[in-house]
This record gives structure tokens, sequence and C-alpha cells, in this order.
């Protein structure tokens, strides 16, 4: 590949995580706004946080965000245990991510559950967005 090539991918390659990145903003936004209006929008919207903050770092791991909703889920489980001392309960709290997605469809949750659950995805949420800027800054440092 040439350098002109390599660069032109390199660059399209951060576009797009950090198009990710900010959806997924978008999203914690959008949790921010809607809490008081509906519990299941807000467990959908931390879904989509959290969701979108995995394919950010995909797309940084491999040039790519993960095509199906198992192929993220497999990702996660990878990503957070090797990435993390405590990998095995952050991918407890990605399970529980999934847990408010189905909730945005179903309702099965209880506020009291739910507030729970939203207090360790937002942790998660943490996690990932510094783990993205720690990726981006490494490989944004070693493409200079």
């Amino acid at each position: 590949m040439s350098e002109g090539r390599a660069e032109e991918e390199f660059l399209k390659r951060i576009r797009k995580a950090r198009e990710y990145w900010e959806r997924a903003s978008f999203y914690l936004k959008n949790y921010e706004n809607d809490r008081i209006k509906s519990e299941e929008k807000v467990s959908e919207d931390l879904w989509g946080v959290v969701s979108c903050l995995m394919n950010a770092i995909s797309v940084i791991e491999f040039g790519k965000p993960q095509p199906r909703h198992g192929n993220q889920r497999e990702f996660a489980m990878q990503f957070l245990i090797s990435e993390f001392e405590d990998g095995k309960e952050l991918f407890k709290i990605y399970k529980k991510a999934e847990d408010l997605h189905s909730n945005f469809y179903h309702a099965f949750l209880g506020k009291d559950e739910l507030e729970g659950l939203w207090a360790d995805v937002l942790r998660l949420v943490k996690r990932l967005d510094n783990a993205f800027r720690e990726k981006l800054k490494r490989l944004q440092v070693s493409e200079e």
C-alpha cells in the first residue's frame, strides 16, 4: 500500500471511530434529557451509548465496527477482559446494558432495578470512553 493510501485509510479509520464516539455522546445527552420522560427510552439511550463506544473501539482495533449484536458481545467480552483488571465484572455490566436494550421493547424492569442498572452502565460508559480516548491518542501518536 502506498504511503498516501495508508494515510488516507488511517484518516478514514479515525473519522469512523469518532463518528461512533460522537453518536455515543449524542445518546448520552438523550439519556440525560429523557430520564424524566421515559424509563424505557432511557434504557435504550444507555444501550446506544455502550454499543457505539464498543463500535468506536472496534474501528480503532480492526478498522471496522462489529456488524451484528452477537459479534459485538464477543468483541466486548474479549476486549473488556484483556483491557481491564476487572474486565469480567465490566462484561457483566455490558450484559446488563443488553438487558436495558431488551427493556426498551418489553418494559419488564422496575424503577428501582433500572436505577441500579443505569448507575452500573454509566460506570462502564466512563471506562469505555476513557479506553477509547487513550486508544485514539496512541493511534494518532503512532502515526506521527
